[in-house]
């Protein structure tokens, strides 16, 4: 060890140590072959030092654990806590009804025109977005809306009755059409 000055030897926990009158530490590995001084500093594969021999506020065997309020420990709280406030945000909120989307946009489709778009079991279906009932694809115009609960009333005269299928809704709304040719 290079140093100024005479250095200071101790036996520790049955480990031979000096440190040299610059602060530098060595100990003494008596399992290699004739023994060996070999450098210590904070983090090596070494025993412990002597107490008081570590640099300030190293703890036994080098390892200095990171202030409080440093990064290292203050993110992965921050984190933490984040993703805690995220999940507690998305399960308090309230999840969509489908049936009332589904009675907000059939009240919307009152007195508008719908397109054809296939059939389904020898009846017609419809689109659920409306198109300008002027337009060539206009097939059918909506007079009215109702309910389909059982005893509810019925489409007015000359009327056809249509369900718009909604995903999560087992009763739709009724909208009762008209060809857009007659009369519509």
């Amino acid at each position: 060890m290079s140093g100024t000055g005479p250095a200071q030897e101790v036996t520790h926990r049955g480990v031979r140590w000096r440190r040299s009158a610059g602060g530098g530490i060595a100990w003494h590995d008596g399992s290699a072959e004739n023994g060996r001084w070999l450098r210590w500093h904070p983090g090596a594969d070494a025993p412990p030092p002597p107490p008081g021999w570590g640099p300030a506020g190293a703890r036994a065997g080098g390892l200095q654990r990171p202030p409080w309020r440093s990064r290292w420990r203050v993110f992965p709280i921050v984190l933490v806590s984040v993703a805690v406030i995220i999940a507690v945000v998305q399960a308090l909120r309230p999840v969509g009804n489908p049936v009332v989307a589904e009675a907000a946009a059939s009240a919307k489709l009152a007195g508008k025109c719908l397109a054809r778009n296939g059939s389904a079991g020898g009846h017609p279906k419809y689109s659920a977005t409306p198109v300008a009932c002027s337009a060539p694809p206009a097939s059918v115009k909506v007079v009215a809306v109702l309910p389909s609960t059982p005893g509810g009333p019925a489409c007015p005269e000359g009327a056809t009755a249509v369900e718009l299928g909604y995903l999560g809704v087992r009763y739709p709304h009724i909208e009762c059409t008209r060809p857009v040719h007659a009369g519509g």
